[in-house]
């Protein structure tokens, strides 16, 4: 017995004054590229917050009014083509205030 080969998927015979018993060393399995890791953590950079110029605060302010009178003048236009004073000059008004808070909360949002 101690001239036969070693069976496949087993290291050789120890021999005299080996260290023990022959171990299976099966078939490796390839383990195929790394999954690289996501970082994880906050997007938006830390630190100070920009601060709004003079020119930003204008710009919101320009486009608060001219969405004020724009809503109320085309409201406004529609009751004195149809007769239905006040109604659509009423609401041109409120559809200008709302769409002038949305423009300003949008804008100012990336400051606070």
């Amino acid at each position: 017995m101690a001239d036969e080969p070693p069976s496949p998927g087993t290291t050789g015979d120890a021999g005299p004054g080996g260290s023990g018993p022959t171990v299976p060393t099966g078939p490796t399995v390839p383990t195929g590229p790394t999954v690289p890791t996501v970082p994880t953590g906050p997007t938006v950079p830390t630190g100070p917050k920009p601060v709004p110029t003079l020119g930003d605060l204008f710009w919101v302010g320009t486009a608060c009014a001219i969405s004020v009178i724009a809503g109320g003048g085309i409201g406004y236009a529609i009751d004195d083509a149809l007769g239905t004073s006040p109604w659509f000059a009423v609401a041109g008004l409120a559809f200008g205030v709302l769409s002038a808070v949305l423009l300003a909360v949008n804008q100012l949002r990336k400051y606070v």
